[in-house]
């Protein structure tokens, strides 16, 4: 885990950055207008202007604070915004998925320029979807301040939580849409070509998860399978600390209505926190009050654990008693877990060769992009059982990643027998390369 790649200095907003952004969109509409003509240029132009929109309004307002050197007991400052590593690789994912979805575009006669118009809406779409998503499913660890600057902040603050790739997925194909609609665009061929590069997007942008620490697995406790430990503060230190996992117990809720102890210890870790407190299995405790850290934590504008608290156990039993333990006591390290965020991945990356491969093997268009929903909604229905960022949802066990796998898997399954029937054979050997 590497949130922090490094810090770009403040004073680089006060100008710099941005007059730089305004020499490379010069440079680059000159390019447009001379190789592609007026229509070329004019294309490029929202692009531009959404970037120097986050250059001087969004990207100062996400500096990170730090002491003054001037003044180091005095008040924080603003000291640069941090890049941070799960940023960096979804920009690498991006860019690379773009980058092979252009170079099948030329083989087939598609404009270039009309693919980069696409992905530039598909991602701009995306990515907001994505994060409304993963907001809404986490609203309670969002909206802590009552000030609605400090709230929308800790929105687009990539440290607070990630991405929900199924947000990004149903932005991302409603603006898709839209453009085919306005741009009279075929359809289902150019879904097919952009269906590789959006799974490749996704496998290095995995990458970006394992370093922010995000849309992590359960603990690991079969021999001889890889496991992942993370630092204190990372989100699945603190879901090992709220559920007892950290101090060694495995524990079920309390079915008793109205009981002030939630939870019911059901074994024990050998020579963990809460054997040397004397918890046995068969005591009933109340929920750990972690709830105060989480928010510091979240808050805090540099993101450091701070372990320097109280955790109070109660404990009913023949004992009656509260068990206080210190937060100097914990361990430095969550307990190890499933490497959850390696497995999407590497599952991503073998799924962008499959659609690669298949699209000279499809028998009509649309079938590239139908199978991608259906292997994914597939791997991504069964790498939830093994992943413990989500609970279940609707009554079931089910999570809500879970819940639209499966409706991926049932469009993916009519769109494929839809093109088959429609279609057999006759579009896509034209388009072959």
């Amino acid at each position: 885990m590497l949130q922090t790649l490094f810090v770009i200095p403040s004073s680089w907003f006060e100008g710099p950055l941005l007059l730089a952004w305004i020499v490379f969109g010069l440079g680059l509409l000159a390019y447009s207008f001379f190789r592609n003509g007026t229509n070329s240029a004019a294309g490029q132009i929202p692009f531009l202007l959404v970037g120097a929109a986050l250059i001087w309004f969004v990207l100062p307002s996400l500096q990170v604070m730090g002491v003054n050197p001037s003044d180091p007991g005095g008040s924080l400052i603003k000291i640069g915004l941090a890049v941070r590593g799960y940023g960096l690789f979804l920009l690498l994912g991006i860019v690379c998925g773009v980058g092979i979805t252009l170079y099948r575009a030329k083989k087939i006669g598609v404009s270039g320029d009309q693919i980069l118009s696409l992905a530039f809406w598909m991602v701009i779409c995306g990515l907001a979807g994505a994060r409304l998503f993963y907001v809404l499913q986490k609203y309670d660890e969002f909206f802590v301040s009552d000030s609605l600057k400090d709230n929308l902040i800790s929105i687009v603050d990539m440290t607070r939580g990630g991405m929900v790739v199924y947000g990004s997925l149903i932005a991302g194909v409603i603006a898709a849409l839209v453009f085919f609609r306005i741009t009279r665009l075929p359809v289902f061929q150019t879904a097919d070509l952009m269906a590789p590069g959006m799974v490749l997007g996704l496998a290095i942008g995995r990458i970006g998860c394992l370093m922010n620490g995000c849309c992590f697995g359960g603990v690991c406790d079969v021999e001889g399978i890889p496991r992942l430990q993370f630092p204190a503060g990372s989100p699945p230190y603190m879901q090992q600390l709220d559920n007892g996992q950290l101090l060694g117990l495995k524990m079920s809720e309390n079915g008793e209505k109205g009981s002030l102890y939630r939870w019911n210890v059901d074994s024990v870790a050998a020579g963990s926190l809460a054997e040397r407190r004397d918890i046995k299995p068969g005591d009933q405790i109340t929920v750990f009050p972690v709830d105060d850290l989480r928010l510091r934590y979240l808050k805090s504008s540099d993101h450091k654990p701070d372990q320097n608290f109280d955790i109070p156990v109660q404990v009913i039993d023949s004992r009656r008693e509260v068990e206080v333990i210190r937060g100097t006591e914990l361990p430095s390290h969550s307990v190890g877990i499933h490497p959850t965020q390696i497995y999407s991945s590497i599952d991503a990356f073998l799924l962008c060769l499959i659609l690669w491969f298949f699209w000279h093997v499809r028998s009509a268009n649309g079938q590239v992009f139908a199978l991608m929903l259906i292997l994914h909604g597939i791997s991504r229905f069964l790498l939830e059982i093994i992943r413990q960022d989500e609970l279940g949802i609707f009554g079931t066990e089910l999570t809500i990643a879970q819940w639209i796998s499966v409706g991926m898997l049932i469009s993916g399954m009519a769109l494929f027998g839809f093109t088959q029937l429609k279609a057999p054979g006759i579009e896509a050997r034209k388009a072959e390369i």
